[in-house]
């Protein structure tokens, strides 16, 4: 039986919200358009993937939601470019691979995760060609089934696993009832992660940080990170700093102390 555990690259865009002063005329009323999305697109993101796919060799027969027949990159192009969107994840060559955007935080997300036992990845060639991007903000590799209960909040998750929850903390929701529930509370857990307003709150064995980044949690952080000696950190490209904290995916809690040292200097 194969035990290798499964990873993923999340790599997050900045999203530019821009007013629009386009008035459009219904009736008696005037309306407003009240936003317009830039920075990384949808096309552009899945061209991106393509070409890497084409360039590491990924065999280049999709499925949409890994169901269905076979789709050629062709025709899934021409589909996304119709449609304007990219909207449910796409499976390749034992990847899956999805495209997302949350206005309201101001970010877009790109998430490649090793679904194949099969499969050999270097997360390095495929964050390469986003560090580049003028709205790339941070990227970072984990453990997909330790970022998954590090962070899962309610107990019909573990009901469904057969998994025990009776040993961890929980808390209110702080919904009124009758919308108010009981959840797994996930605060102090080393490999939990928080959506920020154009960030995210994450820690990785590997990680990439840009330029946006250190804009949104404070140039200080950056400099307590360069100044630190137990982690290897290094420039790439021309503004891209990448964090090395291990030589291997942080999947338990013997790594708690690296995980909360690196957010400390981070986020803290």
């Amino acid at each position: 039986m194969n035990s290798r555990r499964f990873e993923k690259l999340k790599i997050v865009f900045d999203i530019e919200v821009q007013p629009n002063v386009e008035n459009y005329q219904l009736g008696q009323v005037v309306l407003e358009q009240v936003v317009q999305l830039g920075g990384l697109t949808d096309i552009h993101a899945l061209r991106t993937v393509f070409e890497l796919m084409q360039r590491l060799g990924v065999p280049l027969e999709l499925k949409e939601n890994g169901m269905g027949n076979p789709i050629s990159v062709e025709s899934y192009l021409k589909q996304v470019e119709k449609q304007g969107k990219w909207s449910r994840p796409i499976e390749a060559g034992g990847l899956r691979f999805h495209f997302g955007r949350m206005p309201a935080l101001k970010q877009a997300f790109i998430s490649i995760e090793d679904v194949s036992a099969d499969s050999t990845l270097d997360w390095v060639e495929w964050v390469k060609p986003f560090l580049a991007d003028h709205s790339f903000v941070q990227a970072w590799v984990s453990d997909v089934e330790y970022d998954y209960w590090q962070n899962a909040k309610d107990p019909l998750e573990y009901d469904a696993a057969g998994r025990s929850y009776s040993h961890l903390p929980t808390k209110s929701n702080g919904l009124p009832v009758p919308l108010e529930q009981i959840e797994i509370d996930t605060s102090n857990n080393s490999g939990r992660w928080s959506l920020q307003s154009g960030y995210v709150e994450a820690v990785g064995s590997i990680m990439w940080l840009g330029q946006l980044f250190w804009r949104r949690v404070g140039e200080n952080r950056k400099e307590a990170l360069l100044s630190s000696s137990w982690l290897n950190v290094q420039l790439v490209g021309n503004s891209v700093i990448q964090v090395i904290a291990s030589d291997h995916c942080f999947c338990d809690e013997t790594t708690d102390v690296i995980q909360n040292n690196l957010r400390a200097i981070l986020y803290a």
